[in-house]
């Protein structure tokens, strides 16, 4: 049987929607809202930590225009954007 867990914060979180918000505009930008912390920003690769994921942008002329109230805005071509569950790099990590 699957072990469960709630967190009164994670539940918190979800009511108050402080919950991490990617918009893709065509591919022209991308708009990550609550985002925690900036990994790597190059023309090519941006990585950025949003509440319990990593979001990578791939693409060509990439550049972060605006990074305020924990919302980060990155334009250019994007070719892909990928979540990646932080939950999941550490349980593969542990094994």
């Amino acid at each position: 049987m699957k072990n469960t867990k709630f967190s009164f914060a994670g539940k918190a979180k979800d009511i108050a929607y402080l919950g991490s918000y990617v918009s893709i505009h065509n591919n022209n930008s991308v708009t990550v809202e609550n985002c925690n912390q900036i990994f790597d920003c190059s023309d090519i690769y941006v990585k950025v930590s949003a509440g319990d994921y990593y979001i990578e942008i791939w693409g060509c002329g990439l550049k972060m225009s605006t990074y305020s109230e924990n919302a980060v805005i990155i334009e250019g071509v994007v070719d892909s954007v990928k979540l990646i569950n932080k939950s999941f790099i550490n349980r593969r990590e542990q094994k």
